[in-house]
C-alpha cells in the first residue's frame, strides 16, 4: 500500500478546518449538514459574494429549507453565528474561535499577509419564506417530532390537514424557528381564543418569532401578559384573540411609557366607546396622554378632575359625589367636545394644585 504524503507548505485553493471539527462535530452531524457547512465555509474563506440558500441548494442538489435547517444546526453548536437582517440571514464563521486555524500555519500566513483580512459577515440571503411540496413534507414526517406535531394538529382541528396547511404549519418550525412544543401550545391557545385558521396562527407565530419566544416557558409568560390586555380590549368592545400590531403599540405605550395602571386604561377605553361608539385607540390615547401629562395616575385623581369639571358646569353636589355619575356625564351630553372638556378639567385641576 503506498504511503500518503502531505505538503507542509500552505498554498492557495484550500480551506483549513480544526481537529475539533473533524474529530468531534463532523462524526455526529448529518452528512447533509456537513456538506452545507463545508460549501458555505469555503465561500466564506474565499470571499465569494452573492451566495444564497437557493444557490447552495442547487449546487448540492438539495431543497432550500434543508440548507437553512443545516445552517441553524451549526449555529446551535456555536460554530456559526447567524443574525436575521430584514428577510436575509447574515452568517459569520469565527476564525480562531470555533474553527481555529492551526497555530503554526496561522503564524506563517500572518507573515505572508501585510494586512489583516477584514471580517466578512453577509454570506447567505433568504429572499422569501419557503413552501414545501407533499413529497418534501413526507420526508420531514420521518422526524418523529414533526410527525407528532402534524398528528396533534389534526386532532386539534378535528380533521386531517391539507398539504397547503401542513406546509404552512411546517413553516412555523422551519422558517419562524419555533420549537415543536411551542407550536403545539400556540395552536391550542389560538383555538381556545377564537383564532381557528392557520392563517391567523401564522400571524401569531411571526409575532412570537419576532419576540424571541423559543421556549414553552417564554410562550406561557407572553400569553399571560396578553391576558392582561383582555379587560382593555373588552372595554373597547373588541373580542379578537390577539390585538393588531398598531393596537399593541398603543397598549404598550399606555403601560410602559405612561405607566398607567390597568383600571385607568380601562376607564379611558370605557369613556372612549361611550363617546364614539367605536374602538378608537387614538381617542383613548388622547385621554390617557392628557392624564399622564397632568400626572393623574389613580382613579382618585380622575375623580377629582371630573368633579372639578362638573363643578365648573354647575352640576349639583350630590351628582358630583358619584364618580360613576361623573363618568356618565361625559357620555350623556353628545353635543360636548369631549377632548376639550377633558383638557378644561385638567387645567382646572392644575390650577388648584398650584
Amino acid at each position: 500500500m503506498p504511503d500518503i504524503l502531505y505538503s507542509s507548505d500552505p498554498h492557495p485553493g484550500y480551506i483549513l478546518l480544526s481537529d475539533e471539527f473533524i474529530l468531534q462535530h463532523m462524526p455526529r452531524a448529518n452528512g447533509t449538514y456537513v456538506k452545507v457547512f463545508l460549501y458555505a465555509y469555503q465561500h466564506y474563506c474565499n470571499r465569494v459574494s452573492g451566495l444564497s440558500t437557493q444557490s447552495i441548494a442547487q449546487a448540492l442538489h438539495m431543497i432550500e429549507s434543508d440548507v437553512v435547517e443545516a445552517l441553524r444546526y451549526w449555529q446551535d453548536l456555536g460554530l456559526v453565528h447567524i443574525q436575521d437582517m430584514n428577510g436575509a440571514l447574515s452568517i459569520r464563521f469565527e476564525d480562531g474561535g470555533s474553527l481555529p486555524t492551526p497555530p503554526p500555519v496561522r503564524e506563517k500566513m500572518k507573515q505572508q499577509e501585510q494586512v489583516e483580512r477584514p471580517v466578512i459577515s453577509k454570506v447567505v440571503q433568504v429572499e422569501h419564506k419557503p413552501t414545501y411540496t407533499p413529497e418534501e413534507l413526507a420526508v420531514y414526517q420521518t422526524n418523529p417530532k414533526i410527525a407528532g406535531l402534524f398528528a396533534k394538529a389534526s386532532v386539534s382541528f378535528g380533521a386531517p390537514l391539507s398539504p397547503p396547511n401542513l406546509s404552512m404549519l411546517y413553516s412555523f418550525y422551519d422558517y419562524y424557528r419555533l420549537p415543536v412544543d411551542v407550536i403545539e401550545y400556540l395552536i391550542e391557545y389560538c383555538l381556545s381564543h377564537g383564532g381557528r385558521t392557520l392563517r391567523y396562527m401564522e400571524k401569531v407565530a411571526q409575532d412570537w418569532s419576532d419576540q424571541g419566544i423559543n421556549t414553552l416557558e417564554k410562550a406561557q409568560a407572553y400569553v399571560t401578559r396578553f391576558a392582561s390586555y383582555r379587560p382593555i380590549l373588552n372595554a373597547l368592545h373588541l373580542r379578537s384573540a390577539r390585538p393588531s400590531d398598531q393596537e399593541l403599540t398603543y397598549i404598550r405605550r399606555w403601560m410602559d411609557e405612561y405607566q398607567m395602571p390597568e383600571e385607568l386604561i380601562v376607564e379611558a377605553c370605557n369613556r372612549t366607546y361611550s363617546r364614539t361608539n367605536q374602538p378608537s385607540f387614538a381617542y383613548a390615547d388622547s385621554i390617557l396622554e392628557n392624564w399622564h401629562l397632568m400626572d393623574i395616575h389613580t382613579m382618585e385623581g380622575v375623580a377629582k378632575a371630573d368633579e372639578s369639571f362638573l363643578r365648573s358646569q354647575g352640576v349639583p353636589a350630590e351628582r358630583r359625589q358619584n364618580a360613576a355619575g361623573a363618568a356618565e356625564g361625559f357620555a350623556v351630553h353628545s353635543d360636548w367636545d369631549y377632548e376639550a372638556l377633558e383638557r378644561l378639567a385638567q387645567d382646572q385641576l392644575y390650577s388648584e394644585r398650584k
